[in-house]
């Protein structure tokens, strides 16, 4: 949201048509008055009901400063290039004007029609003020100690990250049970549509905490996903989800981190949900003349949805070990001359820090079980055909 405060020692205005079919019925025409701070109020897509709480309070908090006889919330599109849609915007001041009220004398200019003006300003230090409102504080944000598991995965710009926040999305829309429509960049659906949008991020750049481009889905309704509000690192807390207007909103970073953050706790090793790893299946053969074998396995394993590459790098099984391990991939699975003779691996599962002899079906039920997602790889099947990621 962005809000402009003028303070007028005359103010006044008149509507004149509608701009918009939904413009607000049976408005206040005209309007003159003295003494009076002059609130242009652009609300934008994306803002909810934490925004409206914040910006009384800064229009509350500016007003006692200067003393006015009257607020006008006014509402004037031309401050922002990405508005909220009519209803939204409507449903907002209307919240906006009921809670000044309880502070101080206030009336709403209607929305949605061409009104002309006319305003006089003091031109004291404190007469005009411009102010942006976000839902989060990002100046307030500060780089925790569990960022460090962002930074293993090359947080915000690797593969890794991209496909984790990728996830995360595919997770949420699956969750959307009664989604309709599916878009993109409208951040006030409507009933049943879920809509991604991306936003620049200002401020100094933290791994997951403060990225760009920022990405929230949007669903129109109510959306009862099985994540808290809010959490807390060592540094911050995070909102993970706010509702306004009618809409859902999910901060996906954030959320990307949220999960992150739990896979360390209460496991031997950190675990990331079967859904969200980029890789749930390694195979490691034990030497060259293993892996056409190892292709062979990686194929069928691939056709039933699984997300699966070979270490066919030139080195040893510790190293090839230490490799999957550094990339916490929960299955790990190794073959050599037994394993291929029976087309099974010997998988070291890596949440339960075990290790068992499974055939390809039974690897493919454990990994389905647990990935209503099923998204596809977004990096090579052989490592040695990857790029080099410095980060690993």
């Amino acid at each position: 949201m962005i809000i402009l405060m003028i303070h007028s020692s005359f103010f006044s205005f008149s509507t004149r048509e509608k701009a918009i079919e939904s413009a607000e019925e049976n408005p206040l025409h005209d309007f003159k008055g003295e003494n009076v701070l002059v609130v242009f109020t652009a609300v934008e897509e994306g803002d909810d009901e934490k925004v409206v709480g914040k910006a009384v309070t800064q229009i509350v908090e500016d007003a006692r400063k200067v003393h006015p006889d009257l607020i006008v919330l006014y509402p004037y599109a031309h401050l922002s290039d990405r508005l909220a849609k009519p209803g939204v915007a409507v449903s907002m001041l209307k919240e906006m004007e009921n809670m000044i009220t309880k502070e101080m004398k206030v009336i709403r200019a209607p929305f949605g029609w061409y009104k002309s003006f006319t305003v006089s300003c003091y031109g004291h230090p404190l007469s005009e003020l411009s102010r942006r409102i976000r839902s989060e504080d990002l100046e307030e944000i500060r780089k925790s100690e569990e960022v460090k598991y962002c930074e293993k995965f090359g947080f915000p710009t690797s593969p890794h990250a991209t496909f984790m926040r990728r996830a995360v999305i595919s997770w949420l829309k699956n969750n959307a049970r009664e989604m309709t429509v599916e878009t993109e960049g409208n951040g006030s659906p409507v009933q049943g549509e879920f809509s991604v949008t991306y936003s620049q991020q200002r401020g100094k750049l933290i791994p997951c905490l403060n990225e760009s481009p920022t990405i929230t889905v949007n669903y129109g309704g109510e959306f009862n996903v099985e994540i808290p509000q809010s959490f807390k690192d060592s540094s911050n807390t995070l909102p993970l989800v706010s509702r306004g207007g009618g809409v859902t909103r999910v901060n996906v970073n954030y959320l990307t981190y949220y999960f992150l953050t739990q896979s360390f706790k209460g496991k031997v090793y950190p675990t990331l949900p079967m859904w969200m790893s980029p890789i749930q299946v390694r195979i490691l053969p034990v030497g060259r003349e293993f892996l056409e074998d190892a292709i062979k396995i990686a194929e069928e394993l691939e056709s039933r949805d699984i997300r699966v590459d070979i270490d066919d790098l030139n080195d040893g099984l510790g190293n090839k070990i230490r490799r999957a391990g550094k990339e916490w991939i929960p299955l790990v699975g190794v073959l050599g001359e037994r394993e291929a003779k029976t087309l099974s691996l010997t998988v070291k599962i890596r949440e339960e820090t075990e290790q068992k002899s499974l055939t390809v079906e039974e690897i493919a039920s454990m990994v389905l079980t647990s990935d209503p997602v099923k998204l596809k790889r977004n990096m090579p099947i052989l490592l040695s055909r990857r790029p080099k990621l410095d980060y690993l």
